[in-house]
């Protein structure tokens, strides 16, 4: 089987992740997004085997001994997200290249396990506050509790200094300025031998 090519977008939470993976879906059709497993609760809208596999901690725990995860992370205490091998082998079997919305360490190992066909983008915004406002958002929509946003916002400022290890830092202030940036790096790498 040909291997694909990886493409990983990562960076702290609020710095628009799933927004660009959905621009980037929706006008590069070679490209399929990597559904993830995690142990945390559905939220409002998502779709089970769309959004995420949504699974408990025994069976995410069970996956971890029998080395099903091609990368995977407790991100916050209890709670695990994780990337199966059999998801990205089933992409590559479909002809297709393999888009990731992981946090900082995911892509970090996705990037060690795959160097050779992976580009790793790192999105960021400007400032801590920029961060909070969209998390606020969030939370508006129901999405974020209070205590969360604190959380993130901490863990935000300990995943800045691993942007350097990334391929490529992406400010995204813009949302149509990134989208024009985005869509040319990764049609490039593609196309690319």
């Amino acid at each position: 089987m040909k291997k694909g090519k990886i493409i990983i977008l990562s960076g702290p939470s609020g710095s628009g992740k799933t927004t660009i993976s959905q621009f980037l879906l929706s006008k590069i059709k070679k490209l399929k997004f990597s559904v993830s497993c995690t142990t945390r609760s559905i939220r409002k809208n998502e779709i089970q085997g769309k959004d995420y596999y949504f699974i408990s901690n025994n069976k995410f725990i069970s996956k971890i001994k029998k080395y099903q995860f091609s990368e995977w992370e407790e991100v916050y205490p209890k709670l695990f997200y994780g990337t199966l091998k059999s998801e990205i082998l089933k992409i590559w079997k479909s002809n297709k290249h393999v888009l990731f919305d992981v946090d900082v360490k995911g892509g970090l190992n996705l990037k060690k396990q795959y160097p050779t066909n992976s580009l790793s983008i790192f999105l960021m915004v400007n400032s801590i506050k920029i961060l909070k406002k969209r998390l606020f958002t969030r939370k508006k929509n129901n999405f974020e509790k209070i205590n969360q946003i604190d959380i993130r916002l901490n863990k935000a400022k300990k995943e800045w200094k691993y942007a350097n290890l990334f391929d490529i830092i992406l400010l995204n202030i813009n949302l149509i300025q990134t989208q024009k940036k985005i869509i040319n790096l990764v049609s490039n790498f593609i196309k690319s031998g």
